[in-house]
């Protein structure tokens, strides 16, 4: 894979755990992008879901106008720390108080050739966040497991029947505003329900390695494995319709992949071939669960 990171400490944690934690940008700045969100909060909490970002609506004039905002802040402090990476784009998310909020395990989609290149997303706390107001785990190292195509939008994703065996083994962490996560596309994650009276605001930007060519897989059927394959760019993400396939990406052809999907031995075993060690995610989920 080719480094991303300007730090050999950061490249060589994120090779192996999938994801490092670090301050990025200021409280200010934290503020500011708060601030610029209730310019824009109603355009996203009229989606009315438990768990909202501004791709969800699918208005490309609101996608780009966050881009901007998120990109003029984020990209002097990513600049620090990247090295040879491309900006793709920029969402609040927005976790809202309540059930439903909880964001199951899951990898991120496919954006370039992940056996030689990296993408990533920068997940920023703009204000603390705790397993209360729906903070991040990772399963360490699964990006590493094995080879994966996570396509749009349906499809028989590899883990769903071990969520139970991952959210056991996943580590927690808590942020404080300024603090960002990023994390290899591939690596699993989630987060916690919202059990507080207020919505959770953070943002993220994905980013890639500025040699990888970007791309995108649709699965028009979820029960054939006969994938299509668009070589895509910035405009065409922003434009990118949920539920459909890439109106602005470039067809490239059919793509065939074997979805299956693990049991719980064989996630085991693979967490054994991998050195992976059991985590102590099920104590705090478990105390807030009952809370």
């Amino acid at each position: 894979m080719k480094p991303l990171f300007k730090s050999d400490a950061l490249q060589k944690q994120f090779e192996l755990d999938g994801f490092v934690q670090l301050k990025l940008i200021s409280i200010d700045d934290a503020n500011l992008l708060l601030q610029e969100y209730q310019k824009v909060a109603d355009a996203h909490e009229h989606i009315n879901i438990p768990y909202i970002t501004t791709s969800h609506s699918n208005n490309a004039e609101l996608i780009n106008r966050v881009d901007i905002v998120l990109q003029k802040v984020l990209t002097p402090a990513l600049d620090k720390v990247l090295d040879n990476y491309k900006l793709l784009f920029g969402n609040y998310l927005v976790k809202m108080p309540g059930p439903g909020s909880e964001t199951e395990p899951h990898q991120d989609i496919t954006f370039v050739d992940e056996t030689q290149y990296a993408s990533v997303n920068i997940w920023i706390a703009l204000q603390d966040t705790t397993p209360e107001n729906g903070c991040m785990y990772f399963l360490r190292g699964s990006h590493r497991l094995m080879p994966t195509i996570r396509p749009t939008h349906d499809y028989n994703w590899a883990y769903e029947k071990v969520k139970q065996q991952i959210k056991i083994r996943s580590d927690v962490f808590s942020a404080k505003a300024g603090e960002a996560f990023i994390f290899n596309h591939a690596v699993i994650h989630g987060s916690f329900e919202n059990k507080t009276n207020e919505p959770r605001i953070a943002a993220v930007v994905a980013a890639y390695n500025a040699d990888a060519p970007l791309i995108h897989y649709y699965l028009p059927d979820k029960l054939s494995n006969r994938l299509q394959k668009y070589s895509m760019d910035k405009e065409a993400y922003l434009h990118f319709v949920k539920e459909a396939p890439p109106a602005k990406g470039i067809y490239l052809g059919d793509k065939f992949f074997d979805f299956k999907q693990l049991s719980e031995d064989d996630f085991e075993k693979l967490r054994g071939d991998k050195n992976l060690k059991p985590k102590l995610f099920h104590r705090i989920s478990n105390w807030f669960t009952n809370k």
